[in-house]
C-alpha cells in the first residue's frame, strides 16, 4: 500500500477520529493532531514495510521484548503480552518519528505516541488481515 494512501485512510478512519481524540485530551489541538497522526502514520508505514509486511518481523527490538517481559511479570497472560510488545514497537517508532519531524522534545512525543498508537495498530490490524 502507498503511504500516502495509508495515512489518508487512517485520518479519515473510526480509528483516526479516535486517535486525534485522545491527543486532543493531551491538550493538541486539531491541525497539530492530524500533522502528528501523519507522521504517525507514515512511520507506521515505514515499519511494516520493513517488516515484511506484518507488524512485528524477523528484527522486533528490544522495546518488543521489554514490553513482553513486562506484560508477563505483571500477570498479562501470554496473548496480552504479545500485543503490548508490538504496540511498545511501533509507539517507539512514532515517538523517534515525532521528535524529529515536529521538534517535539523526547518526553512529549513518547507521551503523544503512547496515546495515539493504540488506534493506530487497530487500524493496521484490520487493514493487514
Amino acid at each position: 500500500m502507498d503511504v500516502q494512501q495509508l495515512v489518508t485512510e487512517f485520518l479519515a478512519s473510526e480509528h483516526g477520529g479516535q486517535a486525534a481524540q485522545a491527543l486532543a485530551d493531551q491538550g493538541i489541538g486539531a491541525d497539530d493532531a492530524q500533522q502528528m497522526l501523519s507522521h504517525a502514520a507514515e512511520a507506521a508505514h515505514d515499519h511494516v514495510e520493513e517488516q515484511g509486511g506484518g507488524l512485528m518481523g524477523e528484527h522486533a527490538g528490544k522495546s518488543f521484548f521489554a514490553a513482553f517481559a513486562a506484560g508477563l511479570v505483571h500477570g498479562d497472560g501470554f496473548f496480552q503480552s504479545l500485543k503490548e510488545g508490538g504496540e511498545g514497537i511501533l509507539t517507539g517508532r512514532v515517538a523517534e518519528s515525532l521528535a524529529g519531524k515536529m521538534g517535539i522534545d523526547p518526553a512529549t512525543a513518547s507521551t503523544l505516541a503512547a496515546a495515539a498508537t493504540p488506534y493506530l495498530v487497530a487500524f493496521l490490524k484490520e487493514k493487514l488481515a
